[in-house]
C-alpha cells in the first residue's frame, strides 16, 4: 500500500515549529500547564507540546491562549507571518 503525502501531517524530521513565548508567559503568570489547559479547553499534553515547539496550535487555540494572557497574538507567537512567507519565498516591500 502506497502512502500519499497530503501535506497535512509532518514527520518528526520535517517538524520545524515556529518559536513562541508560551512558556515565558505561563511562568510569569505562575500557573501550571494543567490550569492553562483547562482555561483554554485543551489537554496539558497539548500545552507542553506547544511550549516545546513540537506542535503548532490551531488559529483558534492560539487566539484562546493569547486572550487568556491578554496579549496580542504576535507577542505570544512572534514572526508567524514572516516565517511562513520566507518559507514560501515571498518577500514584502521589495
Amino acid at each position: 500500500m502506497e502512502v500519499k503525502d497530503t501535506g497535512y501531517c509532518k514527520t518528526k524530521k520535517e517538524m520545524q515549529s515556529l518559536p513562541n513565548n508560551l512558556l515565558f508567559f505561563r511562568q510569569q503568570a505562575n500557573i501550571s500547564q494543567d490550569k492553562l489547559a483547562e482555561a483554554v479547553d485543551c489537554s496539558r499534553r497539548t500545552i507542553g507540546y506547544i511550549e516545546k515547539g513540537m506542535h503548532d496550535p490551531s488559529v483558534q487555540m492560539a487566539y484562546r491562549i493569547a486572550n487568556y494572557f491578554q496579549v496580542a497574538l504576535p507577542v505570544l507567537f512572534p514572526d508567524l507571518n514572516e516565517n511562513t512567507d520566507e518559507q514560501k519565498g515571498i518577500r514584502h516591500g521589495t
